[in-house]
């Protein structure tokens, strides 16, 4: 239903969806283009679809398939993102498509389902804006370089996140690349923000299927830390899951997409 008041109850919807696809989908695009099924009374909850070979303008002109569906448009907004990533689409439950065939002059189904938020919630509001945590199906991996700095988020509870994205526009305040780099950010009440260089690789997992995303639109995204074991420990469990972990690679910079 595209009604304003969907909009108003997004609970930082935007910056979730940044979270759904950053952390397991690169694309050549300059823009970033969703395609959202709502699936229950709360707004935040919906199935995410992509085209990642459409143009801006096919993607304005896509009908959409019923009331419920709303897209979310815009162009730039460049993101940074720091880990490694894979990322394997959730299954589509009874009755939801996992692809949609919307652009006539693309050949066959172009638009595909990437992730599911099952939740969100907000979490207060700060000097960059709403905080909201939400529950994204998506099966990513997500993988630091020994060297690294990681910036870190944590509950009250002792929840770890680690940032896995951020916005280009905001590292002319804040700067992603340095320890206490998001010095200042705000953090829900109770929260707290560090940041530390990495000793080693680490590969932060989904081994559910579901991951903890905490969120503020348009500036930052962070995974709950879920450490996926060494290969003695039992990575043959994950890829029965499906999930592609990379293990060996030389130390790269952080690298610069487009969604």
């Amino acid at each position: 239903m595209r009604t304003e008041n969907r909009w108003k109850l997004m609970i930082g919807g935007v910056g979730l969806a940044w979270a759904l696809l950053a952390a397991g989908t690169s694309s050549a695009q300059n823009f970033n283009a969703e395609l959202w099924e709502f699936t229950g009374g709360n707004a935040a909850e919906r199935n995410v679809y992509k085209c990642t070979a459409c143009t801006f303008e096919q993607v304005l002109a896509v009908p959409l398939p019923g009331d419920n569906w709303d897209k979310n448009v815009s162009e730039g907004n460049r993101r940074f993102f720091f880990p490694e990533a894979t990322n394997v689409p959730p299954v589509a439950p009874p009755g939801t498509p996992f692809s949609l065939d919307l652009v006539p002059e693309i050949e066959g189904d172009d638009h595909f389902l990437i992730a599911r938020v099952l939740s969100g919630s907000l979490l207060g509001f700060g000097a960059q804006g709403a905080m909201a945590l939400g529950r994204v199906e998506r099966g990513t991996t997500m993988t630091y370089s020994a060297g690294q700095v990681l910036h870190k988020v944590a509950s009250p509870d002792g929840v770890e996140y680690v940032m896995f994205s951020m916005s280009e526009e905001r590292t002319t305040m804040f700067d992603p690349f340095v320890l206490n780099g998001l010095a200042g950010m705000s953090v829900p009440a109770g929260w707290a923000y560090s940041s530390e260089v990495a000793a080693e690789d680490l590969i932060v997992g989904t081994p559910g299927g579901v991951a903890s995303v905490f969120s503020v639109s348009d500036y930052w995204n962070f995974q709950e830390i879920i450490v996926v074991p060494e290969p003695s420990a039992g990575l043959l469990g994950y890829v029965a899951l499906g999930v592609t972990v990379l293990l060996a690679r030389p130390p790269r910079a952080p690298r610069r997409d487009l969604t």
